[in-house]
């Protein structure tokens, strides 16, 4: 049935867009020296919607259940002491004397140049200059004049 119905509006539609081509045809003939579009609005009658289903994921609720099993109380063959005594063990810190660092004295090979006797041959005076005076500028309007009272900072 929605075949039959679908065949007739892709019909229509194909019908319809060719009397809209014929017509086009003709048209362009007339003119020569210039080209123009013209949009045209052709109505197309509409007979009958079909409507077409488009499947979307829908979102389903899905259950999740977590089973825990929980602990039930159950009778045993075995006297149960009801105040139940629990050991306590006291941690008690044991003292660890730490090594101190002591320096250790090790024979290291350390070759010894020993002192051999040099002769000189001649005695060379080198002059060395003395020291002059040298000129500099004393700025005498650049003074720090001392405030008898800081009251302010300014």
């Amino acid at each position: 049935m929605y075949s039959v119905k679908v065949l007739a509006v892709l019909s229509v539609i194909a019908f319809a867009s060719a009397s809209i081509d014929e017509g086009s045809h003709s048209h362009h003939h007339d003119v020569h020296t210039t080209h123009s579009e013209v949009e045209k609005h052709v109505p197309v009658p509409v007979y009958e919607k079909v409507g077409v289903p488009i499947p979307h994921p829908v979102p389903v609720a899905v259950p999740n259940y977590v089973k825990v099993a929980i602990p039930q109380p159950y009778p045993v063959h075995v006297t149960v002491q009801q105040p139940i005594q629990v050991p306590i063990y006291k941690v008690v810190p044991q003292i660890i004397e730490k090594a101190v660092p002591v320096p250790v004295e090790k024979p290291y090979p350390v070759e010894i140049h020993k002192p051999y006797p040099v002769e000189v041959i001649k005695k060379i005076e080198i002059p060395v200059p003395k020291p002059y005076p040298v000129p500099f500028t004393v700025y005498k309007h650049v003074l720090q004049k001392e405030k008898a009272d800081h009251k302010g900072w300014h």
